[in-house]
């Protein structure tokens, strides 16, 4: 008898808990790759126009992220996310009279699942700090790549080429995972603010070598995938629906 009311009294608060709210959150979102992967080397070697693509990922990639979280008790969270990055690599070389502009850009769409756990609340805004672990699961789209040749003196362009690049095998999903550590507070209520920072790995399972790298736009000289680590850091507003 009594380890059934020490079951009642602590998992009935976490389901009435859960059931009158669910917060629904979305907001920018940035990726920024590191160490040493292909990907953050330029398009073309400055040296020779034969050098061996990258894609020229160096800088931080924007994004936007949506969050669906269910609280489980007033220290757990369990939800679903949706995030899209919008990778952008760009060069431009300077001759006597020419400007050649290069670019090539790559969507990532993640959904991820998202355990997050609450160590620490404070008495202003309703703060607290998390702590939060997701699984992801990534769609690569098709690179594009453009070439532009500006003619500097008139300011037209001479030549443009744009091209849909597609690097089999296809299509290209890979599973990750990121681990996050943020704050969160109170606006007014409804509305709360939540900002965090993760470290991860886009591709810590289904690589495939024969592919090569995973977001440069052609294989060449590329006989393996190599881990993709990410750094992540977002800025996120949240509305609190309270449910009857």
């Amino acid at each position: 008898m009594r380890v059934r009311e020490i079951l009642v009294g602590v998992f009935v608060p976490c389901v009435v808990h859960a059931q009158a709210v669910v917060e629904f959150t979305s907001g920018l979102a940035t990726t920024w790759l590191v160490g040493n992967n292909p990907a953050r080397s330029a398009i073309i070697s400055r040296d020779t126009a034969q050098g061996a693509l990258g894609a020229g990922f160096a800088g931080v990639q924007p994004g936007v992220t949506f969050h669906l979280l269910h609280p489980l008790s007033a220290a757990w969270r369990f939800g679903l996310g949706i995030e899209q990055t919008y990778f952008e690599g760009l060069q431009r070389f300077r001759l006597r009279v020419v400007d050649i502009y290069l670019s090539y850009r790559q969507t990532v769409t993640t959904v991820a699942a998202v355990l997050e756990y609450v160590p620490i609340r404070f008495p202003l805004a309703r703060g607290y700090a998390f702590l939060s672990l997701e699984p992801r699961w990534s769609v690569v789209s098709r690179g594009r790549y453009t070439y532009e040749q500006v003619d500097t003196r008139q300011g037209r362009v001479i030549e443009r080429l744009d091209t849909l690049i597609s690097k089999p095998p296809e299509p290209v999903h890979r599973f990750g995972i990121v681990a996050r550590v943020g704050i969160g507070g109170e606006l007014s209520d409804p509305w709360y603010f939540r900002a965090n920072v993760g470290f991860g790995v886009l591709n810590l399972f289904g690589r495939r070598p024969e592919r090569g790298e995973l977001l440069t736009p052609v294989k060449l000289t590329e006989t393996q995938e190599s881990y993709v680590p990410i750094v992540v850091v977002a800025l996120l507003l949240q509305y609190r629906l309270r449910v009857p």
